[in-house]
C-alpha cells in the first residue's frame, strides 16, 4: 500500500474542510390529483415513501409504540408536508390548545423544522396540533444561546387536521413565497426535520435521527436538518400590503399643577398605518413600515429587581423578529450589541412613538446580510432618533462555522451620535466544539475616542461543547472598556474584565431505567474592575439534576457569592445595601412535574444569606389546560428580605393569573390580572383576537390599572393610574 506523503493528508484535510457542499436527497412533485383538505386519501401520496423515523425520546432507537407515516412534496407553489399519526387508543389523544403560536408538551404535535438557507444557523418551524392550531416560529444561532427560540414570529401557511377512530391526520403546506432560498442551477437546497410528539406518552418520532445528547433544543437545531433539493422552482416574490386602522379612548391621571389632586386625561385615540412586505429578488425581502404600532402586543410581565442591573425583557414586536438571529452579536450573559427593545420603548416600558422604518434580510451564496433603519417621533420627554444596524454574516471554513461585522448607529435631531462596530466568527473546532472571538469598539459624540483604544472596546472569546453526553465545558473571558457604550444595545454591567466557567457530566442511564439523564454541574463567573484591578464580584453554583422519561425535573444546588460594593444602592426603594464587600451562601431546589399531563407545575425555592441579611424567594408556576377551549395559567413569587442588624426588610409579592378562552383556532379571547404589592398595583388586560385568515386581524385591547392602596400617600391616589380600550383592525392584500 502506497503511503500518502504529510503534504498530501494536509491537502486532503484542507480539501474536506473548505468544501462543505452536501449532496441533499431530491423530493418528489405532488400528485396531480391532490386536494389539501388534511384527509390522507388513497391515490394522494401513495407514490411518495414516507421518511425514515427514529424514537427520540423517551427510548432513543426504541421501538415506537404507535405508527407514524411522514411525507413531504411540492409543487410550484408550496412545500407539503402530510402525516398520519395512527394512534390504537384514539380516545387518549390529547388536544390542549387552540391558539396561534399556543400549547406546550401536553399536547400532540406534528410538523416540521426549515432551514431553507441550508445555512445551518437560522430555521423556521411550522407545527401543529390535533385542533388545527398553528404554531411558528423562528430559530436563531443553530439552537444555542439564552433564547434561541422565537415563536413571535408568523408568517403565512395553512394547515388542515382530521381526528378518528385510527388516530389524527394532518396536512399542512408552505407557499414557496413564505420562504427566503437560493436558487443554484435551477435546484433549490434545505435542511428539514421533520417529527411526530405523542403527549401522554412524551414520545418523539423525528427524521433524520437526532441525539437526544444535544439536550432541550437538539431536534430544532437546523445543523442536525436532512438535506432537501426541490427543482426548478421559481420563487414567487411576496408583495403584501397591509394597512391598518386603529381607535378608541385612553385615560391618564396626572397630579394637577397645585400638586393637590389628580384629574383625568381623556385622549380619542384614532390612526391609521401601513407595513409592507416586498421581494426585492429571491433571496432578499424588505419590509416597510408607516406610523408603526403595536398596541395588540400583550404587555411586559411583572418582574422584581433584587439585583443593582436593569431587568431583562423580551422582544415581542413581529416586526423585528424575522431572521432576527442573524443581528445577534452577544458578549456574555445578556450583553447584546443590538437590542431591538431600544427603539419605541422608554426605560420604564411605556412606547415611544415609532414614525416608520425598514428592514432587508436576505442571503446569497454563503453570505447573510441584515439592515434595519428605524425613525422615532419626537414627544415631550424624548427627542426624534434614527437607529440604524448593519450586518453581514459569512459561512467560513465548513458548514457550521461563520464569520461577521456589525455596525450599529443611534443619532438625534440635535446630533447626539453613538457608533458601534463589532467583528466576530465562530469557528467549530471539533465534532461539537465551538470557539467563538468577538471584538467591538464605539464612538459617541459625548466622548474623545482613540480608534483601536481598549477603553471604548469590548472583546470576547469562549471555547465550548455542545453536546450533553458524558463531560460538558464551557470557558470564555472577556473585558469590556470604560468608556464602551451601545445604545442600542443591552449592557447589563460595564468597565469590567470578565472570565466564566462551566463543568459538567451527564449520564443516560439504558431504556430498563426511569431516568432519561441525569448529572453534575459547577458553573459561576468572576468579575474584575478594570481601572483598579479589583476583584469586583462573583459567583458559583453546584448543582444536580436529574431529568425522567416522563419529562419530570428536579435540581438540587447551593450558590456562593461575592460583592464588592464600592457604592451604595437601595432594593425596591425600602432597603440599603452599604459599601462593603460580602461573601454569602443560598440554596435552591427548581422542580417540573411530568410534562405529559393537562396539567403541569413548575417552581423553585431559594434560601441563604444575602449580603448581609437574608433572602427566601418562594416561585410557583402551575398550568392547567382544561379542554382545548380553556386554558389557566397562574405564576406567583413571594421574596422575603431581612437584615436584622440594620432592622430593615420587606415582603414582595408578585402574583400573575392567565385565562385563555378558544372558540375555535381564529377566535379567542385572552386576559390576565397581575399584582405587585412593591408598587401596590393591579395590571390588567382583556384581548379578543379575529383571525380570520392569516394577515387578516381584528383586537380589541382593554388595559387598566388599579391601585391597591390608594391612601399611603398625600393627594389619595387616583382609583386607576391608566386606561385604554382600543381596536385595531388590519388587513393584507397579496399583489
Amino acid at each position: 500500500m502506497k503511503r500518502l506523503r504529510p503534504i498530501q493528508i494536509i491537502t486532503f484535510l484542507l480539501i474536506s474542510t473548505f468544501c462543505f457542499a452536501e449532496e441533499g436527497f431530491p423530493v418528489q412533485q405532488v400528485s396531480t390529483n391532490f386536494t389539501f383538505d388534511g384527509i390522507i386519501s388513497a391515490g394522494e401520496w401513495d407514490d411518495i415513501e414516507p421518511v425514515e423515523l427514529t424514537v427520540q425520546s423517551p427510548n432513543y432507537r426504541g421501538k415506537p409504540s404507535e405508527r407514524t407515516e411522514i411525507r413531504m412534496a411540492y409543487d410550484a407553489n408550496y412545500i407539503y408536508l402530510s402525516g398520519a399519526m395512527y394512534d390504537s387508543e384514539a380516545h387518549k389523544i390529547l388536544a390542549n390548545n387552540k391558539l396561534r403560536d399556543g400549547g406546550d408538551s401536553s399536547t400532540e404535535w406534528f410538523g416540521m423544522v426549515i432551514d431553507s438557507y441550508n445555512d445551518k444557523q437560522n430555521a423556521l418551524g411550522f407545527f401543529t396540533t390535533p385542533t388545527g392550531s398553528r404554531f411558528d416560529a423562528a430559530i436563531s444561532n443553530d439552537g444555542n444561546g439564552r433564547s434561541p427560540m422565537n415563536i413571535s414570529w408568523n408568517n403565512f401557511w395553512d394547515v388542515k387536521t382530521v381526528v378518528n377512530e385510527d388516530g389524527w391526520f394532518s396536512e399542512m403546506r408552505i407557499p414557496f413565497s413564505s420562504l427566503q432560498f437560493q436558487t443554484v442551477d435551477g435546484k433549490v437546497t434545505m435542511g428539514i426535520t421533520m417529527w411526530r410528539y405523542i403527549a401522554r406518552k412524551n414520545e418523539l418520532h423525528i427524521s433524520p435521527d437526532i441525539s437526544p445528547d444535544l439536550g432541550e433544543m437538539g431536534t430544532w437545531r437546523p445543523s442536525q436538518a436532512k438535506t432537501y433539493v426541490f427543482e426548478n422552482v421559481e420563487q414567487k416574490k411576496p408583495f403584501y400590503i397591509t394597512p391598518y386602522a386603529l381607535g378608541g379612548r385612553s385615560s391618564v391621571h396626572n397630579l394637577n399643577t397645585e400638586g393637590t389632586a389628580y384629574q383625568a386625561d381623556n385622549t380619542l385615540v384614532k390612526d391609521i398605518g401601513l407595513d409592507v412586505k416586498y421581494g426585492i429578488s429571491n433571496n432578499f425581502t424588505l419590509d416597510l413600515t408607516v406610523n408603526t404600532d403595536f398596541a395588540q402586543v400583550e404587555a411586559d410581565d411583572q418582574q422584581v429587581n433584587l439585583t443593582r442591573f436593569s431587568l431583562f425583557f423580551p422582544e415581542k414586536r413581529l416586526f423585528f423578529q424575522e431572521r432576527s438571529g442573524i443581528f445577534d452579536f452577544t458578549v456574555g450573559s445578556r450583553n447584546n450589541l443590538f437590542y431591538s427593545r431600544r427603539i419605541g420603548i422608554d426605560s420604564d416600558g411605556n412606547s415611544i412613538p415609532i414614525l416608520g422604518g425598514a428592514r432587508v434580510t436576505g442571503r446569497t451564496g454563503n453570505w447573510d446580510i441584515g439592515l434595519i433603519s428605524m425613525q422615532t417621533k419626537s414627544t415631550d420627554a424624548f427627542a426624534s432618533n434614527n437607529y440604524s444596524v448593519f450586518r453581514v454574516k459569512r459561512r467560513i471554513i465548513n458548514e457550521n462555522s461563520d464569520a461577521g461585522f456589525l455596525l450599529t448607529n443611534n443619532i438625534d435631531v440635535d446630533g447626539n451620535n453613538n457608533t458601534v462596530y463589532g467583528f466576530d466568527t465562530n469557528i467549530r473546532v471539533g465534532k461539537d466544539q465551538f470557539l467563538s472571538a468577538k471584538f467591538a469598539q464605539s464612538f459617541s459624540s459625548d466622548v474623545e475616542t482613540t480608534t483601536l483604544s481598549a477603553d471604548p472596546s469590548v472583546f470576547w472569546l469562549s471555547l465550548s461543547k455542545r453536546s450533553q453526553r458524558g463531560f460538558v465545558y464551557g470557558t470564555s473571558i472577556s473585558r469590556l472598556g470604560k468608556d464602551f457604550d451601545a445604545k442600542i444595545g443591552f449592557l447589563e454591567r460595564s468597565n469590567y474584565v470578565r472570565f466564566g466557567s462551566r463543568l459538567q457530566y451527564n449520564w443516560f442511564p439504558d431504556v430498563s431505567s426511569t431516568l432519561l439523564r441525569h448529572g453534575a454541574s459547577i458553573r459561576g463567573v468572576s468579575y474584575w474592575d478594570n481601572e483598579t484591578g479589583d476583584y469586583n464580584s462573583s459567583f458559583y453554583g453546584i448543582g444536580y439534576e436529574w431529568n425522567w422519561r416522563n419529562g419530570a425535573v428536579v435540581e438540587v444546588g447551593t450558590r456562593l457569592q461575592y460583592d464588592d460594593i464600592t457604592s451604595a444602592f437601595d432594593l425596591a426603594d425600602i432597603v440599603d445595601i452599604p459599601i462593603d464587600d460580602y461573601f454569602y451562601q443560598s440554596y435552591q431546589v427548581e422542580f417540573s412535574t411530568p410534562s405529559s399531563k393537562p396539567y403541569l407545575l413548575a417552581g423553585e425555592v431559594q434560601t441563604g444569606d444575602f449580603y448581609d441579611g437574608k433572602k427566601t424567594t418562594i416561585q410557583l408556576a402551575p398550568i392547567y389546560n382544561i379542554s382545548s377551549g380553556l386554558s389557566l395559567t397562574a405564576t406567583y413569587e413571594w421574596n422575603k428580605v431581612n437584615f436584622a442588624t440594620r432592622n430593615q426588610s420587606f415582603i414582595a409579592h408578585v402574583g400573575r393569573l392567565k385565562a385563555l378562552v378558544m372558540f375555535s383556532t381564529k377566535f379567542s379571547i385572552s386576559s390576565f390580572v397581575q399584582y405587585n404589592s412593591l408598587d401596590k398595583l393591579y395590571l390588567g388586560n382583556i384581548r379578543l383576537r379575529y383571525n380570520p385568515k392569516e394577515g387578516n386581524d381584528l383586537f380589541i385591547v382593554y388595559n387598566s390599572d388599579l391601585n391597591a392602596e390608594r391612601g399611603f400617600v398625600n393627594p389619595l391616589l387616583p382609583l386607576t393610574n391608566q386606561s385604554s380600550l382600543l381596536i385595531k383592525y388590519s388587513y393584507t392584500f397579496s399583489l
